[in-house]
């Protein structure tokens, strides 16, 4: 007579253990990842309100609304971002900064190879030209300028979006900001390389200059250049880039930083007598998801000094 096998009841209460152990596992991790991505989705506006020295007069009190990386990707859309002008124009501001890095690949796109990404990226260029159709509409009585990354592609294409939206793209270039017989100046650096010692010669230390910069990695060179007499020629600047490492854990980010984005990770800094302030950004790399960060624009107070 055959003998019948015994069902081991310790090894049926070690699968429904490890099951559950599973299941709360997979809840954590989606808990988690659902608060990362309403993080994502609340933009905070920051204040801040700075008293340069080399500001003319008839500047004081005139504010600057600066945007970084808005990163457009995956539910991060252009009607999304162009809800979030309609509502930072209540803020009023004189003059809005833009600080490159418009879009970013998902994930599975980073992972997708040959035509389904030409797709993607074609169909990344198209979601920029929609974001600049809805800044457009966005109103700031001094001007709208931009830089741009060097992830920032098709960059002839990108200058034509900005100029039909009306802003001005500052590419490795400057402008200058007229009320009456007083000057502001712009200047925008998209890439590691520019020459920013060249840049300051064109300025002198009395001048009023605010910088914007796409990263951080410009910023040794910034806080060492001279203008043509001597001395600093910025008075302020802005960058970004960093997502202040968008997910970070146990003091650690996700994101590949160098050491001068590592250096200047968010907030705000001072080298040099040069105020400095990096944003965490608007958007997200890869994934709408932040741990430890928060997206954020900034809306800043500029005073002359008594």
């Amino acid at each position: 007579m055959a003998s019948r096998r015994k069902n081991n009841p310790k090894m049926g209460k070690g699968r429904r253990i490890a099951l559950k152990a599973f299941a709360a596992l997979i809840l954590a991790l989606l808990t988690v990842v659902g608060i990362g991505m309403a993080n994502a989705s609340l933009i905070r506006v920051r204040y801040a309100e700075l008293e340069l020295p080399d500001l003319p007069v008839s500047f004081d009190g005139k504010t600057i609304l600066y945007a970084s990386d808005i990163d457009l990707c995956g539910v991060n859309t252009p009607a999304k971002t162009g809800a979030l002008f309609r509502k930072l124009q209540s803020l009023n501001p004189d003059i809005l900064i833009l600080g490159g890095d418009y879009n970013s690949p998902s994930l599975l796109e980073i992972l997708n190879r040959g035509e389904e990404r030409a797709a993607a990226s074609n169909r990344a260029l198209v979601a920029r030209a929609n974001l600049f159709q809805y800044i457009s509409d966005f109103d700031a009585p001094l001007g709208k300028y931009a830089v741009a990354a060097p992830e920032d592609v098709e960059q002839e294409e990108l200058k034509e979006q900005m100029i039909a939206a009306g802003v001005s793209p500052l590419f490795n270039d400057r402008a200058a900001i007229h009320i009456g017989s007083e000057t502001l100046w712009i200047i925008g650096v998209s890439a590691e390389s520019a020459n920013l010692n060249a840049a300051g010669s064109a300025f002198s230390r009395d001048d009023c200059v605010i910088v914007a910069a796409y990263s951080p990695a410009v910023l040794p060179v910034l806080v060492t250049s001279e203008a043509q007499d001597g001395g600093r020629w910025a008075d302020l600047a802005l960058t970004g880039h960093t997502h202040a490492g968008q997910i970070r854990l146990f003091g650690r980010s996700i994101l590949q930083l160098n050491s001068q984005e590592q250096h200047y990770l968010s907030g705000w800094t001072m080298e040099n007598m040069l105020p400095i302030l990096t944003t965490t950004g608007v958007g997200c790399e890869g994934a709408n998801i932040r741990l430890g960060t928060e997206p954020e624009v900034w809306m800043i107070t500029l005073r002359s000094a008594e």
